[in-house]
């Protein structure tokens, strides 16, 4: 038992001593012994049962053969109540899977640690915990069970809700007041390209200089635009409009809108109809295509790939630019996140959630000095018609 009789002394005394002279020595001190054995079980008993934290010991089958005052009265049971039953009995819906594979850590190792699960008391509410356990032995060094210590973190809990719901706060109202400034930036930048645009129509055929101009202008108001619907479809999403589309048309418009500096492209052979918001399937691979040639420092191939089915299309948008290291990949499509000086950081988050509003998927693999490859699965059919 932890914590209590030390048997070292009397193994050293039987050794320099004797068997017999053992026994006539455990004979003589015999209540002695005793006494000792108990003080030291009460001190571990009074530690047990006093701890601030929950505290049960169980059997290899998961069975509840001992537990603490803490325990029994944190799930409002009495200790009668809670003996033989198994440990599964006291744990939350939420959790039963991560505590059935917390037991198979604990059986296949002898220990686990800081594992959070949710327990439930007989009122029915549930709170959130720490657990971890290590194991017991007996004698032979045969498993017989665990001690398992859990730590109520219901306040720690509560203050990280708190932190979430300020956090989800503000980023609500950074997403009213840019979903303004970028509704007011629109109308002068309309301005700016409808002017420039009549200027070109003024100017006289051999005024190459003038024209180098405009097309700079031309391009700079093409990003700010993009720039701007990516910060409108990130924080005032539009439901999608669904209807019947052809998958080469979209991509076809796309090209023909943005940049492609010396990058050739090459699409599908075969077409594939989807029924989908082709305006916003267009923001997809705008993006994605923007990144690509971005990345290729406006040099190289992009290959678009499509493979389909009855029920979806899978496609593949391949580049042969840098590629991304492994550590960046899993931040690809969080908010603001970008290796870029330019941009919003908003252009693959919009991709996902467009792709996702469609009922479909997007993921991306890449290799340094091996370009970037992203994923797309897309439904051939919108089953609700539009989404929110």
């Amino acid at each position: 038992m932890p914590g209590g009789l030390d048997t070292e002394p009397f193994t050293r005394y039987r050794t320099e001593n004797g068997a017999r002279n053992y026994e006539d020595f455990i004979e003589k001190n015999l209540d002695a012994i005793i006494e000792r054995y108990h003080k030291a079980e009460q001190k571990y008993r009074s530690l047990y049962d006093n701890s601030p934290d929950l505290l049960r010991t169980i059997n290899r089958e998961g069975i509840i053969i001992d537990c603490n005052k803490t325990y029994s009265d944190s799930l409002g049971y009495s200790r009668d109540e809670i003996i033989g039953a198994s440990i599964f009995e006291h744990v939350d819906e939420r959790s039963m899977e991560q505590q059935k594979e917390s037991y198979q850590v604990w059986r296949d190792t002898g220990n686990v640690h800081d594992r959070e699960i949710w327990l439930r008391r007989k009122d029915g509410t549930a709170f959130p915990t720490l657990l971890s356990a290590t194991s017991l032995y007996d004698s032979d060094g045969n498993l017989v069970g665990s001690n398992t210590t859990i730590r109520d973190i219901t306040d720690i809990h509560t203050a990280r809700q708190e932190v979430e719901e300020q956090k989800a706060k503000r980023i609500k109202d950074m997403g009213a007041l840019s979903s303004r400034i970028a509704h007011d930036l629109k109308n002068p930048l309309s301005v700016v390209k409808n002017s420039v645009e009549l200027l070109k129509m003024r100017l006289s055929p051999d005024d190459e200089a003038s024209k180098k101009h405009y097309e700079r202008i031309d391009r700079a108001t093409v990003r700010i635009a993009h720039q701007i619907d990516e910060v409108l479809e990130y924080v005032w999403p539009k439901p999608l409009a669904i209807s019947e589309d052809s998958l080469l048309r979209i991509l076809k418009s796309v090209i023909s809108k943005i940049n492609l500096q010396q990058v050739k492209v090459e699409l599908p052979d075969s077409d594939t109809t989807l029924s989908c918001d082709g305006a916003k399937l267009e923001i997809v691979f705008s993006n994605l295509l923007l990144n690509a040639v971005q990345a290729m420092e406006g040099v190289g191939n992009i290959y678009i790939r499509t493979w389909d089915d009855d029920k979806s299309v899978r496609m593949t948008v391949e580049d042969t630019g840098h590629g991304i290291s492994q550590d960046l990949i899993p931040k690809v499509f969080e908010p603001l996140f970008t290796t870029r000086q330019v941009g919003t950081g908003l252009g693959l988050v919009s991709c996902k959630s467009i792709v996702e509003r469609h009922g479909g998927s997007i993921c991306v693999s890449s290799e340094i000095d091996k370009g970037t490859t992203f994923t797309l699965v897309l439904p051939k059919s919108q089953a609700n018609g539009s989404k929110a």
